[in-house]
């Protein structure tokens, strides 16, 4: 008699911590099958995409061809060895694999940026000219009775956002609920559905003018009655918005950077921060910049407290330089001979100009637009083996878990074998 099929059950992982976007989210269930991982406790595109690419690795590869580990780390070595002008960037990994990305770099005179720190810097701009005042998530969510949102809605990038922070009732204030304007953007249909107990309205105007709308929001704050229309709002309707930020107990401003359209995009987040400040002339009010996916919040904090200052440094002088415009890693990209590029959170690297040696430590199934010179397959932080990543807000790092075993290494002990075979410095004289 035949015996019956084994029917294995899946391993359901409960408060999973999600690594991926900035909010940090901590309470996914995920559920380990034989096809892989499959989130079951949320719709979030971000997570249901991002945990369910876990295929088989692969063995690295030098030239295109397969090559043991040890002989792949050392062809990485060589050629940092041999660059004049190596750039370390994408830095899509978490703390410990950027203390070691960092640590590399210093050795062979890198420059070093995030792949996505271009919405970063039009939020760092802004507090490198003139300071701020912001607030935390938590915050946001325990203190806020007025949430004015600029610009397109940040849950285009960051699904949960209102679901997690926003709808839940604060737990410092007393009733009435708190209050959910759009200005110059539309909430999208899930945005509305997780704050249909919420009051929302609408301002619609030109999202590439929400910094004239923050301006004459700004204007208007000593005497509502003197509002004027901008970026395509009624003078009344900025006028009742202005009176509405100042019977507020506890405001904030919250915005995507990386949503913001023009050259000049952090110019609207000054104005942003602008209105901000002056709100606090009457009452409590704070700026809320998302942003964080790929750890780039993480990947800043750890060259800033490392050499003093933020990403788009360049190492190559004895001391750090940090040139926020020369060194943004697309710029640089040009002129540099080598490319070490790291992508642990997914697998997509960009195209390098030719003539680049490019080294690639990035998950396996990654498409390249031309193959590396070396790649080096990596597991996925919080998916093969435990990892810190910064929270959006900066204050918050979240340790996730491992999930499951492919036998990939991690990317910190990749970068430290490949410092560890560059040729050793001659001792000083």
């Amino acid at each position: 008699m035949a015996s019956e099929p084994v029917v294995h059950s899946p391993v359901v992982h409960c408060d999973v911590v999600c690594p991926f976007c900035g909010l940090g989210c901590d309470d996914l269930t995920v559920e380990e099958g034989p096809d892989g991982l499959a989130v079951r406790s949320t719709g979030c595109p971000i997570a249901q995409d991002r945990f369910s690419r876990t295929p088989p690795a692969e063995p690295p590869r030098v030239a295109g061809g397969p090559v043991q580990p040890d002989d792949a780390v050392r062809a990485a070595a060589a050629a940092l060895a041999a660059a004049r002008t190596p750039l370390v960037a994408g830095l899509g990994t978490d703390i410990d694999g950027t203390r070691a990305a960092l640590a590399l770099a210093e050795r062979v005179g890198a420059v070093v940026d995030h792949a996505l720190s271009d919405g970063l810097y039009r939020n760092l701009a802004v507090l490198q000219r003139t300071g701020w005042i912001a607030t935390t998530l938590a915050e946001l969510r325990n203190r806020c009775d007025l949430l004015l949102v600029a610009g397109p809605d940040p849950a285009a990038l960051h699904p949960r956002v209102f679901e997690r922070w926003v709808a839940p009732a604060p737990a410092f204030q007393e009733p009435p609920s708190r209050e959910v304007v759009f200005l110059c953007g539309a909430p999208l249909d899930a945005t509305r559905a997780a704050l249909a107990a919420l009051h929302v309205s609408v301002l619609p105007g030109d999202p590439a003018r929400v910094g004239d709308a923050a301006a004459a929001l700004a204007a208007a704050l000593p005497d509502p009655s003197r509002a004027t229309e901008a970026a395509g709002i009624a003078a009344g309707a900025l006028a009742a918005l202005a009176e509405r930020l100042l019977k507020a107990r506890y405001a904030v401003v919250a915005w995507a950077a990386s949503a913001f359209t023009g050259a000049h995009a952090d110019l609207t987040v000054e104005r942003l921060f602008r209105l901000v400040h002056d709100v606090n002339r009457h009452t409590r009010c704070a700026g809320l910049p998302l942003a964080g996916h790929d750890n780039v919040v993480g990947a800043n904090q750890v060259c800033t407290w490392q050499f003093g200052v933020p990403l788009r440094t360049s190492l190559a002088g004895g001391a750090p330089l940090h040139d926020p415009y020369r060194f943004d890693w697309a710029r640089y990209a040009e002129v540099a001979d080598c490319v070490l590029w790291i992508s642990a959170f997914r697998p997509e690297v960009p195209a390098f100009p030719a003539g680049k040696a490019v080294i690639a430590l990035a998950p396996p199934g990654t498409a390249f637009p031309a193959e590396p010179v070396v790649f080096i397959p990596v597991g996925t932080p919080g998916i093969d083996h435990p990892a810190h990543v910064f929270r959006s807000d900066t204050v918050v790092a979240l340790r996730a878990r491992g999930l499951i075993d492919r036998g990939l290494p991690d990317a910190a002990a990749v970068l430290k074998a490949i410092a560890a075979a560059l040729p050793q410095e001659a001792p000083a004289c």
